[in-house]
């Protein structure tokens, strides 16, 4: 390729409004300029934590099922609506949305049982799974041609629902297969499902609260990408939570061994496994915000890299 490849991850809060929707695609129309970008992206906003209140509160009951698939399919429905003016792009989601939702009606009243705990993940993977599609037609509408892909095509994991653990040889595998057939396609962005995988036998599995960066961390390293960045609703990384903490500070850089201490610790907001794919292949991290692309952000570096700075 004539363009190095960059894992651009973005949050629930960069796509949970139309006016954040259309912030990621500008961005990413100004990326195509400069690299490959391979998006992954989380949930809207808050659909996670609702459809963990599903998973709870239904246990295999039809009318709590129903209710909580009309407010997640009102949801994306009224974003879909917000962003997408194209009337083919609008019904061919709206044929996507409803598959998903008939899926994920199926999984909510199949929670109990010896099979609830993958029924629960795929509860929980239809939050990605609707907003990958809808994210894609907001390229194409902007002249960016896009396509999504769900991550349990790329990314192997073990059979431990809900808290998942990549496989990194069939990963790899798997996503340089496909990377190397989608690159006949480059000027198609890919938009793929954060925070799931599948098992060996296909079935979809989730890797943990914050599993999002996870997945972007692992594409960037079997992609050999050239830097991952973690677009976000905050300009960089603090100190300390500047929402609560008025001498909070913004850090303009971080090395490896740092940034994954404190990732460990929970303190970056991070899956807690999140850096040690790219600390193993020296692949920077550039924390930005969404809403301020302008912005410095925060720069995760390997050691060497920091010492020179």
């Amino acid at each position: 390729m004539d363009r190095p490849v960059h894992v651009l991850k973005f949050g629930g809060t960069s796509v949970g409004t139309h006016e954040g929707l259309h912030s990621v695609s500008h961005i990413i129309r100004e990326a195509r300029d400069t690299c490959f970008p391979v998006v992954v992206v989380s949930a809207a906003a808050g659909i996670t934590d609702d459809l963990v209140r599903a998973a709870d509160e239904t246990r295999g009951d039809r009318a709590t099922a129903e209710a909580w698939v009309r407010h997640v399919g009102r949801r994306y429905r009224a974003l879909a609506q917000d962003v997408i003016g194209d009337a083919p792009l609008c019904t061919h989601y709206e044929s996507v949305l409803q598959a998903e939702l008939s899926e994920l009606r199926r999984a909510l009243q199949n929670g109990t049982g010896p099979h609830a705990a993958a029924a629960r993940d795929t509860v929980l993977a239809a939050g990605e799974r609707l907003m990958a599609p809808l994210l894609a037609a907001v390229f194409t509408v902007h002249d960016c041609p896009a396509r999504p892909v769900d991550a349990t095509a790329l990314i192997r994991t073990d059979a431990v629902h809900g808290d998942a653990t990549v496989q990194w040889p069939p990963t790899c595998e798997q996503v340089q297969s496909w990377f190397e057939e989608w690159i006949d396609e480059p000027d198609a962005v890919p938009v793929i499902t954060g925070f799931i995988g599948a098992t060996a036998d296909g079935t979809t599995t989730t890797i943990g609260r914050g599993g999002s960066d996870l997945s972007a961390a692992t594409l960037a390293r079997a992609l050999e990408a050239e830097r991952l960045e973690r677009w976000t609703d905050v300009d960089g990384l603090y100190t300390r939570d500047p929402a609560t903490h008025d001498d909070a500070r913004r850090l303009d850089q971080l090395d490896f061994e740092q940034a994954r201490t404190w990732t460990k610790a929970g303190r970056l907001g991070m899956h807690p496994c999140t850096l040690d794919p790219l600390a193993a292949a020296d692949i920077p991290v550039h924390v930005r915000c969404t809403h301020r692309p302008e912005a410095d952000g925060t720069r995760i570096v390997p050691a060497v890299a920091a010492t020179r700075s």
